[in-house]
């Protein structure tokens, strides 16, 4: 009786983790994109935020936003991405606008 007890607790613990981290994006503030670029990106290209640099926040036509900017990755040169963001100002991803050869 006791085991189960302890299992049904494990299982009710599991199941709140998942629906807390399958559910609705928060968006991002305009003021706040900026930053949560450079910490995505920092993120990606394994750097301090400090070496991001980001332009200014794009609407494009279908509402949705996107930040361009560079990141100085030392002796590998500077490479140039995108932070896109959903019309609501749910992130999205980075992508690289910048080949690393692969």
């Amino acid at each position: 009786m006791k085991r189960t007890l302890v299992w049904l607790g494990g299982m009710a613990t599991v199941t709140a983790l998942l629906v807390a981290s399958t559910g609705a994006a928060n968006a991002i503030s305009r003021g706040n994109m900026p930053a949560y670029c450079r910490g995505e990106v920092s993120a990606m290209y394994a750097t301090k935020p400090m070496y991001v640099k980001t332009g200014k926040i794009v609407k494009a036509r279908d509402g949705s936003l996107s930040i361009q900017g560079t990141v100085d990755k030392g002796s590998e040169g500077i490479k140039a991405f995108a932070c896109r963001f959903d019309k609501k100002g749910n992130f999205i991803d980075v992508m690289a606008m910048t080949s690393d050869g692969e």
